[in-house]
């Protein structure tokens, strides 16, 4: 056991087992160096601060119970999740959180063997742990596993399956519910406070343990305990929130203050030793410690660099606006115009540019929690009955509800439109998060109409299309990040685009670069230097991906020598793979070069160091695609 007057603890650490032997006072001292360097760093960094300065107490109470070296932690995504890198070896390598080559904002097994499960999307700790100690039970081996789940993911649908199945299976497993939006009621607190003191005691939990085995073995009559469980069932409901959870085989223990660390040692210690599943209940406060994160969550959830001392923001030095900004501006007028439009999101709301809206327009801005796939049949049935319903979801959450979209959409041909933010490469949030497949996976999809946006004007255009367009599901894909190009909407009128029309913006005879989005202004600097070397290139902004403007593809390709396409989406089966597709079609046999994210996963860097590694920057391109046109001898 460390002595009592270190100042930090954190620094001292060699080992999570440690802290096994910390006093209750080194337990909050250590509580108290894990969020101070959390702040620390992530006001210079950024990243995600509320979450993880609200579950320090219980990560820290969770080392001091539970043998982290054999026993099994399954966070829900990584938001809560910076203590525990802290004290499991990676404090000296935190100022790296989200760089190149650093460690990942979320949890990955590929980065410490404490990782057991990825974490970066939401809704999946209870399954994993359950999967967990099934296998642990097959392969006939000793540990506990938890899972740690936020109340948002609790909104998931798989989260209730998981419930569900873990509960029929009767598994020992732990699950805690780390409730930050939540406060206990004074009154009904104390009283709260007595029932979990009753429900964790030694004595209670021998006695009910063997009742069980009392009337499993045909001792008690049925009747008496089925008036046994009435009164424990009626008992619950009053004076807990615990009922729902009971119903399903858990035991329930809660509410519980989550930054007593006291309470919460106590309170694990006898979790750790009931058989069965159990649902521990921690209320905790997003932002604990941090005044100004406490005040406002929401904002610093995810945040970049900041001052520690006032918590004010440090200015951006980027350029234009946002194109979550761009699509915010542009749908305002539509909704407030229309009240057949609605839009719904995912747990999204504010970063998808749709606060202020839902203030104004609370019956027609919706956020469904973290259900994505209820999202979308939901959006199908408000189609039906001819409202406008405009669905704003991160282009990786999307996938989550991939069968909906087909099958409750696609297929009755509903006029529903997707409108998918942070599309390519992300940045920090690295490989859970990059928007790297939905030109793939809605390209397949029958009845679907794609649009990709060059810039913020595209983008305006687009949506106003968007809008009118009532003859089956259509989406829009934009990057994360700013774009310079888009207009003031009070002063201007978006440009009309034709539907299914792509836009000619080089004629060349040598070279013909197809490129959407994002990849259409490196198409232009690639175009250009290759220009420099003597070669006539000419260049097509598809704008669609889906239907693809056949005519003018087909039209230039057959004055050109080869074929370059370029996208930021998976080079399998998006972009590409549909010019590839036309050629066949058409019986036109051509030297074509598809270029994409290549068939991997990327990890947390800059955009910048992303678009390199993926061989997507100018330099990169210029150079494959001089290569690509000498080996084929054309001249």
């Amino acid at each position: 056991m460390p002595r009592e007057g270190v100042d930090n603890l954190l620094s001292e650490l060699k080992e999570c087992s440690e802290v096994q032997n910390y006093s209750t006072k080194n337990l909050k001292k250590l509580a108290d160096n894990c969020r101070n360097r959390i702040i620390e760093v992530i006001s210079q960094t950024g990243g995600h601060l509320a979450s993880s300065l609200g579950s320090v107490e219980l990560t820290v109470a969770l080392a001091k119970v539970f043998n982290f070296k054999k026993d099994k932690i399954i966070w829900d995504v990584g938001h809560q999740t910076y203590t525990y890198k802290l004290l499991t070896g990676r404090n000296d390598q935190f100022e790296f959180i989200g760089k190149k080559r650093g460690i990942a904002k979320f949890l990955s097994r590929k980065e410490s063997k404490y990782d057991h499960f990825g974490a970066g999307h939401a809704s999946t700790s209870i399954s994993a742990a359950l999967g967990i100690n099934v296998g642990k039970t097959l392969n006939h081996q000793n540990f506990k596993t938890i899972a740690v789940i936020g109340d948002g993911s609790m909104t998931g649908g798989v989260a209730f399956e998981a419930l569900n199945h873990a509960g029929h299976l009767d598994e020992n497993i732990v699950v805690i519910l780390n409730d930050n939006d939540m406060s206990i009621d004074s009154a009904v607190g104390a009283l709260s406070k007595t029932i979990l003191n009753i429900s964790s005691s030694k004595t209670f939990n021998l006695l009910r343990a063997e009742f069980i085995k009392q009337h499993r073995d045909g001792k008690f009559p049925l009747a008496i305990k089925n008036t046994l469980q009435r009164v424990n069932e009626s008992f619950m409901t009053f004076f807990t929130k615990g009922i729902w959870f009971e119903k399903l085989n858990f035991r329930y223990f809660g509410q519980v203050e989550g930054h007593d660390i006291k309470k919460l040692v106590s309170l694990l210690k006898v979790v750790k030793n009931v058989d069965g599943p159990v649902l521990l209940h921690v209320i905790t406060r997003k932002g604990k410690g941090f005044p100004e994160a406490e005040k406002n969550a929401a904002r610093f959830h995810g945040i970049g660099p900041f001052n520690p001392k006032t918590g004010v923001v440090a200015k951006s030095i980027t350029t234009g606006k946002s194109y979550t900004s761009v699509w915010s501006d542009t749908f305002y007028p539509i909704i407030k115009k229309d009240n057949k439009v609605v839009a719904i999101s995912a747990a999204m709301i504010a970063n998808t540019g749709l606060s202020k809206m839902q203030n104004e327009f609370p019956d027609r801005v919706f956020d469904v929690g973290i259900a994505e796939s209820h999202a979308v049949i939901f959006a199908g049935g408000l189609a039906t009955q001819k409202i406008k319903p405009f669905i704003v979801i991160y282009s990786t959450f999307l996938q989550r509800a991939i069968d909906s979209i087909v099958h409750d959409i696609a297929l009755q041909n509903l006029p529903v439109k997707f409108i998918l933010d942070r599309a390519g490469f992300v940045g920090a949030d690295g490989a859970t998060h990059h928007g790297m497949l939905d030109l793939t996976y809605l390209r397949m999809i029958p009845n679907m109409v794609i649009m990709v946006p060059k810039n913020g004007i595209e983008l305006q255009s687009m949506i106003k299309l968007a809008y009118e367009y009532n003859d089956g599901p259509i989406a829009i894909r934009f990057p994360r990040g700013n774009t310079e190009t888009y207009l003031d909407l009070e002063k201007e009128t978006a440009p009309e685009i034709s539907f299914g029309k792509g836009e000619l913006i080089n004629q060349g005879k040598d070279i013909l670069i197809l490129a959407v989005g994002t990849m259409v202004k490196r198409a232009q600097q690639v175009a250009e230097e290759l220009q420099k070397e003597g070669l006539s290139v000419g260049l097509i902004n598809a704008r669609f991906v889906k239907p693809l403007d056949d005519k003018l593809i087909l039209k230039m390709i057959k004055k050109s020598s080869c074929i370059v396409t370029l996208e930021e989406n998976a080079r399998i089966g998006g972009f590409g793979s549909a010019v590839m597709e036309l050629l066949s079609a058409n019986n036109l046999f051509k030297p074509i070069a598809t270029f994409g994210i290549p068939d991997q996963f990327f990890g947390h860097a800059t955009p910048e160091e992303q678009i390199k590694a993926a061989g997507l920057d100018t330099k990169s391109l210029f150079n494959k695609i001089k290569v690509f046109y000498l080996k084929n001898n054309i001249t």
